[in-house]
């Protein structure tokens, strides 16, 4: 029965990396076949998962308010469940920042980015699978660094990106809609990164 309570921590990171996931997935999706009479669907397909996973943070928030023994220390505990539902939000905030701006058309750098948002997502998923066997993994340090090498490619597209668009667009609200709207698939890229920021701190406390 220990075991079981232990292990619910772990099965709830990995659901909630799925929800990130299945995020992802939506997102690419569309910016892919992006057809705008759809954008309501998405909004509210993408909330919905977000909405779950937020539910699923506070459920094990509750549980984590009631237990005395938890099989890693209770700040890791919270702290992980946050970072990884802050992944949610961050993904579920580029569909309504596209929506806000009534982007009707799609940039190639859109694409480009939603597949390493996609990707990220996977790993981090599989990051999540691993991390019960934090204690002796050796997969676990090559997910984070997998998810960092991600994150700075993120940060390269993104500084590309928005060169590219100062350097040709004369149109300041398109600018605008952009700008913003990459800056948000960079910001998603750094909430992955930061979940394996205490993944990596977590492995390092108990070495």
């Amino acid at each position: 029965m220990a075991g079981k309570k232990s292990n619910c921590y772990f099965d709830a990171y990995i659901e909630l990396a799925e929800c990130t996931r299945k995020e992802a997935v939506l997102l690419n999706d569309y910016i892919n076949q992006f057809d705008l009479n759809q954008m309501d669907d998405m909004l509210t397909k993408m909330h919905e998962l977000e909405t779950s996973a937020d539910r699923m943070k506070h459920e094990m928030m509750d549980r984590l308010a009631k237990e005395f023994i938890t099989p890693i220390e209770r700040e890791d505990i919270y702290q992980l469940f946050n970072e990884i539902e802050s992944v949610s939000d961050a993904i579920e905030d580029i569909l309504i920042k596209m929506h806000i701006f009534c982007i009707s058309t799609i940039r190639e750098e859109a694409k480009q980015f939603a597949a390493i948002l996609l990707k990220s997502c996977d790993v981090l998923k599989q990051m999540m699978i691993e991390f019960p066997n934090f204690k002796k993994s050796e997969k676990l340090h090559d997910y984070i660094v997998e998810i960092n090498d991600l994150e700075e490619e993120g940060d390269r597209l993104y500084a590309s990106s928005i060169h590219g668009m100062f350097s040709t667009s004369g149109d300041p609200i398109d600018l605008m809609r952009w700008t913003e709207t990459l800056d948000r698939f960079e910001k998603s890229c750094d909430a992955i990164e930061h979940v394996a920021i205490v993944v990596e701190s977590v492995i390092m406390n108990n070495i």
